[in-house]
């Protein structure tokens, strides 16, 4: 089916909304000129709703990103240009559900906008797979078109040792937090960095760079530009905490929030290249950030169940932010909050040489739990790592 049409340079998508009745929801897209579309499903990925249509100029009030909040089962949205000629709005599902009809409506007024109409009625997952398609390629399915096309999700190459990327937050013209006696952030982390590097360069089994190793500030573009440049296996970004509430202490490990990963993805898909179709590179960038998510959130996991052992934890501990330091789309990654300097007992262990030797072996033993939950052979026969005394 050809998308487009003459007489389209000018068409606009005006509109995107939602009706919801029962297991059914409409999704209504509104244009400014009649267009004809297609709509399918995909699975394989987070299970979505494709609609395609000729290229068209965003233009729906309120949503200049070109992305929204869905309604009924739909979770969100987002609009993109899928190729020179077509345009395409992916609709996220929050239950599997299959295409009961499509169809377009001319204006309800003179002068209105036209409607581009699909009905997803909530359905089992053998249904939603069965009826499920990728369209756009000879391959028989999203696997097959992976393997035919590229690496999809992101693997570090095989090396001898896994590269890990420690990033000491802050640095230069930004102290960070300023704690009791002007302490700064910014020299707290640093020291963390270099006793986890000592740490993990001794096992033997990690090549270790840090993003500053003085009190310089690298951009946060040069900081996940070491990530990206050394095809790390592992980021972790290192900080202190502060709050009015002198009270507050604890560890805490951040990982991306949902407006942090659609920032990623926007990224992602402006650099992505995997291959000259823009539909193909888009569903790989949704692999990589799948994965990413995925992955981060395990080593997360992992990570708090052995800082536990150092010291306490802050109230729910695996937290989740919009932090840029964290956006590669590809490369596992976590923000520790080591601890508040403002508060004085957690003041007092983040500037011990003795409790920093002790929480960055926490660390290590997280981060090798973590390789050898992934089945790493290199981590089969670790030796555990004993924390230091209180």
């Amino acid at each position: 089916m050809t998308l487009c049409g003459p007489g389209l340079a000018d068409q606009e998508v005006r509109d995107v909304r939602f009706g919801v009745d029962v297991s059914t929801t409409r999704v209504v897209i509104e244009t400014s000129e009649p267009a004809e579309f297609r709509a399918f499903t995909l699975d394989g990925l987070a299970d979505r709703l494709v609609v395609d249509m000729p290229s068209s100029r965003w233009s729906v009030a309120n949503l200049a990103s070109g992305e929204g909040v869905g309604h009924g089962l739909v979770d969100a949205f987002r609009f993109f240009d899928n190729s020179a000629s077509s345009s395409r709005v992916v609709f996220e599902l929050e239950h599997p559900a299959v295409i009961v009809n499509q169809f377009v409506l001319d204006p309800a007024t003179p002068g209105g906008n036209h409607r581009l109409v699909i009905d997803v009625e909530r359905s089992s997952s053998d249904s939603f797979q069965s009826a499920s398609g990728f369209e756009h390629t000879r391959a028989d399915s999203l696997d097959s078109l992976i393997a035919e096309r590229v690496e999809a999700v992101y693997v570090p190459p095989q090396r001898e040792r896994r590269v890990v990327v420690v990033d000491p937050g802050h640095g230069g013209r930004d102290p960070g937090s300023i704690g009791l006696h002007g302490t700064q952030e910014a020299d707290i982390a640093l020291e963390a960095a270099r006793e986890l590097r000592r740490q993990l360069e001794a096992t033997g089994r990690y090549e270790v760079l840090l993003t500053r190793d003085r009190d310089v500030y690298p951009s946060w573009e040069q900081r996940v530009g070491v990530m990206a440049e050394s095809r790390a296996d592992l980021f972790i970004s290192l900080h202190s905490d502060s709050s009015q509430n002198s009270g507050v202490r604890g560890a805490a490990v951040y990982t991306l929030n949902d407006r942090a990963e659609n920032r990623a993805r926007q990224r992602a898909r402006e650099g992505a290249n995997h291959t000259s179709h823009a539909d193909v590179n888009n569903i790989l960038v949704e692999l990589e950030l799948r994965e990413k998510r995925n992955q981060s959130s395990a080593f997360a996991e992992v990570l708090l169940e052995h800082l536990d052992s150092a010291g306490p934890l802050l109230a729910n501990p695996h937290r989740q932010a919009n932090l840029f330091v964290l956006l590669d789309s590809r490369v596992p990654a976590v923000l520790v909050e080591m601890g508040f300097l403002t508060n004085r007992a957690d003041h007092g262990n983040l500037t011990s040489a003795s409790y920093r030797r002790r929480q960055m072996t926490s660390i290590v033993r997280g981060i090798d739990d973590y390789f050898a939950n992934r089945g790493d052979e290199m981590f089969a026969d670790r030796e555990t790592i004993a924390l230091p005394a209180r």
